[in-house]
């Protein structure tokens, strides 16, 4: 396996660019941005940073503002209700509004370029910017549509329905709920739903044409092909094939034709590596590896090691207990909602204290907790960092 060495570890960590590594903090009532090597202070940091194209997006959440950076510089400023999309759709931002009476939201999407709204009106759906098409969920009543630039409804998909005994916290009616838009290929739009489904439907008519399920309350269903591997759901634009990950193992789909291209098992191709863990979560995909967070067998007081497994040599390439068990007995572990990041050398870990582990690769030096400036010139910004605003 490949050697990362942990050489730093910041506290308060508000947000990571998964591509760049780049982050934020707050410290002594100041927010910090360190970006492109550079260390910016600010009133607050960004609670969220992300990368689309050459830029570098970060979000502000107690205005919904979003500062847009090349490199360190600051291009643009959107000071109103903006939000990213969750895949990266280009220069587009969400604008969400409220009817100051009925409280009720509807959206539209931004070119980032100049600000202009795409649809004609804003519509009532949490909004999807996929290709040169724009697709709208209505959360709490489960339907998907296709909308024209007029925000016209040109079709609606109604979710599935679930098993009713099926015990999850939100699960206040037996419905599916959407969980990705994940792309488009020769005409099928892909989406992937909470209860482990993923759906191929006719881009032109909203019809399914595939149905795939990972769960066995669909075993019985005929419009279902039931896939033990399928998890946690990711698509590949320019290979247009989905990747589907489980604790099972792996298998990857030609978005275009539904058909299983690749498949392993981990039992088989990595029992001593991946297979030796009791389970893994918060898998991400990241070019031709995914990161993951994981228990060993009879371990207890959570989840504690951090994962990096090769899909091409088909083999754990690094792992480590970044959070050990006797900082696990005092609730100190990794959760779910903070993958781990794998940007160029380095590796970005975000436990539940909000203390981001920072890992590179083949580095000799020993972590170093606190003092912030100093942890901070060490990690994600190399050098010495110019701070300003």
């Amino acid at each position: 396996m490949i050697a990362y060495k942990e050489i730093a570890q910041i506290k308060n960590v508000k947000g990571v660019n998964p591509v760049t590594g780049d982050y934020s903090y707050e410290e002594n009532g100041h927010g910090y941005l360190c970006i492109d090597g550079v260390l910016l202070e600010k009133e607050e940091p960004p609670l969220d940073i992300v990368s689309v194209g050459e830029y570098v997006y970060a979000w502000y959440g107690r205005y919904g503002t979003i500062e847009i950076y090349s490199g360190h510089t600051l291009l643009k400023v959107f000071e109103r209700e903006v939000h990213f999309f969750d895949r990266n759709v280009g220069p587009y931002i969400r604008h969400q509004v409220r009817d100051p009476k009925t409280f009720e939201a509807s959206e539209n999407i931004l070119s980032v370029s100049d600000g202009q709204p795409l649809l004609a009106q804003n519509v009532p759906y949490r909004l999807y910017k996929v290709g040169e098409g724009v697709i709208g969920y209505k959360i709490f009543e489960y339907k998907l549509s296709r909308l024209n630039y007029s925000g016209e409804v040109l079709w609606t998909f109604d979710l599935p329905l679930c098993e009713s005994s099926r015990d999850e916290p939100d699960d206040y009616d037996n419905h599916d709920k959407l969980d990705k838009v994940l792309g488009i290929a020769q005409g099928l739009l892909w989406i992937c739903t909470r209860w482990y489904r993923l759906i191929a439907l006719d881009l032109e008519t909203g019809k399914p044409v595939h149905q795939f399920s990972g769960g066995w309350f669909d075993e019985d269903h005929s419009n279902y092909i039931v896939l033990d591997s399928l998890g946690w759901c990711f698509f590949r634009e320019a290979e247009k094939t989905i990747v589907l990950i489980s604790n099972l193992g792996v298998q990857i789909l030609d978005a275009a034709t539904a058909k299983i291209i690749e498949g392993y098992s981990f039992s088989e191709v990595d029992p001593q590596g991946i297979g030796a863990f009791e389970y893994f979560d918060a898998a991400r995909l990241q070019g031709d590896y995914f990161t993951f967070i994981a228990e060993r067998p009879y371990e207890s007081y959570g989840t504690g090691w951090a994962g990096v497994f090769d899909l091409k040599a088909r083999k754990l390439l690094w792992t480590d207990e970044v959070t050990p068990k006797e900082k696990r007995a005092k609730g100190l572990h990794l959760v779910i909602t903070r993958p781990v990041y794998y940007a160029g050398n380095k590796l970005y870990v975000l436990d539940n204290s909000n203390t981001l582990h920072i890992y590179q690769k083949e580095w000799r030096l020993k972590a170093q907790v606190r003092p912030q400036s100093e942890a901070t010139a060490s990690a994600a910004c190399a050098t010495a960092p110019t701070v300003g605003r």
